[in-house]
């Protein structure tokens, strides 16, 4: 029942969240300092709810091996962007500062993997049925991006989601599918393919 609880508040967390930006400028200039946070909230109701890191993804247990096995989809992003810079398939003149970089290396892409891979797929062990996971990590992973106001890019982070979350529930390392997470967004804000 307790895991029922959590879930249900996790879920309009991660409902409200991007709502609330989406309708609110102040909150859009805002949103990193606000992932900020909520990554910081689910950590603290994870923790008061008795789970353990290990139980998120956040362990040595298998880190080169969650390493090793994002290696390959890391070179097909390089290539795949290196091929869209080619075509000249960029949308956006790149904004950001370094500043930005360096948060988005070291908090962003590891938050947002905690977020929508290593906690569902806590409820995924506990809970089990493995499928229905997938689907739900990787709606709430699209649906936070929903504030960019592109259905392209709700697309593929849709896509991307299932993908990351299957390479993820294969060790419940979540290094790999950050590193992962992180070549794919600097590669596509930095060359103007998203912004």
């Amino acid at each position: 029942m307790k895991n029922k609880i959590l879930l249900l508040i996790i879920l309009l967390i991660y409902i409200l969240f991007p709502i609330l930006i989406l309708f609110n400028s102040y909150l859009y200039d805002i949103k990193f300092y606000l992932l900020t946070g909520i990554g910081l909230l689910v950590f603290i109701l994870m923790k008061l709810f008795g789970v353990k890191n290990k139980d998120l993804g956040l362990t040595k247990n298998n880190l080169f091996k969650s390493i090793k096995r994002n290696i390959i989809l890391i070179l097909l992003f390089v290539v795949a962007i290196i091929v869209f810079k080619y075509f000249h398939i960029d949308k956006y003149k790149p904004t950001e500062t370094i500043y930005f970089y360096i948060f988005y290396i070291l908090v962003s892409c590891p938050l947002q993997e905690f977020l929508y891979r290593g906690v569902f797929g806590y409820f995924e062990k506990v809970m089990k049925n493995k499928y229905i996971w997938i689907i739900i990590s990787s709606i709430c992973y699209s649906f936070v991006h929903i504030i960019y106001r592109d259905w392209l890019t709700l697309l593929l982070t849709f896509i991307i989601g299932i993908i990351w979350y299957i390479l993820y529930r294969k060790d419940y390392n979540l290094v790999g599918v950050s590193l992962s997470h992180i070549v794919l967004g600097i590669l596509t804000i930095a060359l103007g393919i998203i912004n």
